[in-house]
């Protein structure tokens, strides 16, 4: 057991050491990830339009009827395998989200 004496010193070298190696201050490392400020010839930067919110409806706030739909969309081309998928798979995973809305009360975020 006196054998081991240098492992507690060695152990808080390897934890305390490497933390002292940081060769860029933060202002530094923040000041060169902002984009560059654009010249006088430069042309005016796009816009991306944003999609318009999509609305809430009964079947997106009830997971029993949401969760056949999302298998049988997720479950490739195949149609007997979507069915199958959506009424083996979905169908429980739908009355367990319902029950777990019931018990947390509020439907859970929309996935899309």
């Amino acid at each position: 057991m006196y054998g081991h004496r240098w492992l507690v010193p060695a152990l808080l070298a390897v934890v305390l050491l490497p933390g002292c190696q940081a060769s860029q201050s933060r202002r530094a490392a923040l000041a060169a990830n902002e984009p560059r400020l654009s010249a006088a010839g430069d042309p005016a930067p796009s816009v991306v339009q944003a999609p318009p919110p999509k609305t809430v409806t009964v079947v997106d706030r009830h997971p029993l009827l949401s969760k056949p739909r999302e298998y049988y969309d997720s479950s490739g081309n195949n149609q007997f395998v979507k069915v199958a998928a959506a009424t083996v798979v979905g169908v429980p995973a739908g009355i367990v989200g319902e029950l777990k809305q019931i018990v947390v009360g509020h439907p859970p975020e929309p996935t899309y």
